[in-house]
């Protein structure tokens, strides 16, 4: 689903904003901000720096823990 693509990129990329994820899954910036407080809900990623960055808390190379990033 869209959280699991936006998990994806993130790893992959290894940043994270809501500006970010907003322009590389092309959704609103709503929801873009909506899946990255689930990221960091869940643990993924950091709380949001004075710039809006945050750090990536779990690896992303093969092992990615307990989430299923299945295409």
């Amino acid at each position: 689903d869209l959280y699991d693509r936006a998990v994806a990129v993130v790893l992959r990329d290894k940043k994270c904003s809501t500006s970010y994820v907003q322009r590389r899954l092309q959704v609103g910036y709503n929801k873009a901000a909506s899946l990255v407080e689930r990221m960091e809900k869940e643990g993924v990623v950091g709380p949001a720096n004075h710039a809006g960055k945050r750090q990536i808390l779990v690896g992303g190379g093969g092992d990615r823990g307990a989430f299923d990033l299945a295409d």
